[in-house]
């Protein structure tokens, strides 16, 4: 089996719709991963595989992840989160889409436990740390930030 080319860019995509309450953001419960198992993350992520672009990566994310088709048209950066992980840097961008083409189902069962929306004033407390600083920087338009080099 030929190993897989991993980067350590990272695309996170979120999926917001409005409502009669407010701004919802689609959250997906991980499992089977070996990371962040039991806690929610955006809708879709993943790495940049070879020959990729950050949207390109994130479109296929959303088809693989969650089912949906995006235009690039409909990308909208959001962030970029220079992570730290153990001494292991990660570049994380950030993507907000609000049009789509298909349903939302999971496309990974083996890997996501539940699919849900959620008002993005009122998250569930299992969100991974860094994905959570990435809804602040959105709601407060920060463009850039870093996670765990404080550590």
């Amino acid at each position: 089996m030929k190993e897989r080319f991993l980067t350590r860019s990272v695309v996170i995509l979120m999926l917001i719709r409005d409502t009669k309450d407010g701004e919802e953001i689609l959250l997906q419960k991980r499992q089977n991963t070996g990371y962040a198992d039991g806690y929610y993350d955006l809708s879709a992520s993943g790495h940049v595989e070879e020959g990729e672009s950050m949207i390109k990566a994130l479109i296929r994310e959303a088809k693989e992840e969650i089912g949906i088709e995006i235009k690039q048209e409909d990308v909208e950066f959001v962030t970029f989160i220079h992570k730290n992980i153990d001494n292991f840097p990660y570049y994380n961008g950030y993507f907000k889409v609000t049009k789509y083409d298909g349903e939302v189902k999971i496309g990974e069962p083996e890997k996501c436990e539940e699919i849900k929306w959620f008002n993005i004033n009122n998250l569930p407390e299992n969100v991974i740390d860094d994905r959570r600083q990435a809804i602040i920087n959105y709601k407060n338009n920060t463009k850039y930030s870093e996670y765990g080099w404080d550590k």
